[in-house]
């Protein structure tokens, strides 16, 4: 996308108006901004810049635990499959130092609340709980929540999980949810540390499994997840498929933002790459019901979230 694209346009007038609702609402009564379901904060856009009216695929039944000085839920599955993991949400004055941090911009792109890619990042890891099964598993730019992460610590049987962010502001809110979740994650080797990315730094530790949800949007940073994934991505020893590492992307197209990643990552011949649009017969529903009854508000440009799955060739 050009630097005229009027969805890049709008992407960053969104964000630079819910930056100027949070930095003004210190003391604000608007809850909306923070009380979502697992993705939506629309409620604060104005209709000319608005390009997030879908409120998610509703994966998730989202329960609010608290009416104290933090926002607390609970998100449980509708189907067979259960799922306790409470998550905190920060109050915009929590968000205020995010805001105005050193870290503001891009590693705040995450934090606000959960979007439709986390949640559905975490739901297909959860079906596909067989590949993480005893693997080292981190998630990149987790965000406040990282609710991907911590579904696959809670319902996959890692052997560990590291949750990622590049915001120091986000990493403690992770650790508070952690602190908070301990009776899930007793067999779990589960922590919370600051990752910023870059292409000119060393990452020493590998990992078996990295996920990652909706970090492809700026194609400012691609050499730098780029570089990142292929430092923290273990390589097979062997061409035992139980030895395989794999990293797995959630991310909607957003113009040609995600094709220009892999692209990028095609193009050093290191890794089998397999793009899924039709993945999950109950997300393909949503989405299909989406496209029907919310015209004019469901962009699958935007909305939608494909996976791609890329592993090391042998």
């Amino acid at each position: 996308m050009n630097s005229r694209d009027p969805k890049k346009i709008a992407a960053q007038s969104r964000w630079k108006l819910l930056q100027s609702v949070i930095l003004s609402s210190s003391n604000t009564q608007n809850k909306k901004i923070l009380i979502n379901s697992t993705s939506d904060i629309n409620d604060i856009y104005t209709s000319q810049i608005s390009q997030r009216q879908h409120r998610g695929f509703n994966l998730f039944s989202l329960q609010k635990k608290d009416l104290t000085s933090e926002e607390w839920f609970t998100y449980d599955l509708h189907d067979h499959l259960t799922l306790n993991v409470r998550i905190k949400i920060p109050k915009a004055i929590d968000l205020k130092t995010s805001f105005t941090s050193e870290y503001s911009g891009f590693l705040n792109t995450g934090n606000i609340c959960i979007w439709p890619a986390e949640e559905v990042l975490g739901y297909y890891c959860m079906k596909n709980e067989k590949l993480f099964r005893n693997k080292n598993v981190c998630e990149l730019g987790g965000g406040m929540c990282a609710l991907a992460g911590l579904i696959v610590a809670a319902k996959c049987h890692p052997q560990s999980v590291t949750l990622t962010d590049g915001n120091p502001n986000c990493v403690n809110n992770i650790q508070t949810i952690l602190n908070s979740n301990k009776d899930l994650f007793f067999d779990v080797d589960i922590c919370s540390m600051q990752m910023l990315w870059n292409k000119n730094t060393v990452y020493d530790t590998k990992y078996d499994i990295v996920i990652c949800a909706d970090c492809t949007f700026d194609k400012e940073t691609h050499h730098h997840l780029l570089h990142v994934v292929r430092s923290i991505l273990k390589k097979p020893t062997s061409n035992d498929k139980s030895d395989e590492s794999l990293f797995i992307l959630c991310a909607p197209h957003r113009g040609d933002s995600l094709q220009a990643f892999i692209t990028l990552l095609e193009s050093i011949n290191e890794f089998r790459v397999e793009l899924l649009v039709k993945y999950d017969d109950k997300i393909w529903q949503c989405h299909e019901r989406s496209l029907k009854e919310e015209q004019g508000y469901y962009d699958k440009d935007i909305h939608y979230p494909l996976i791609m799955c890329a592993s090391w060739n042998l």
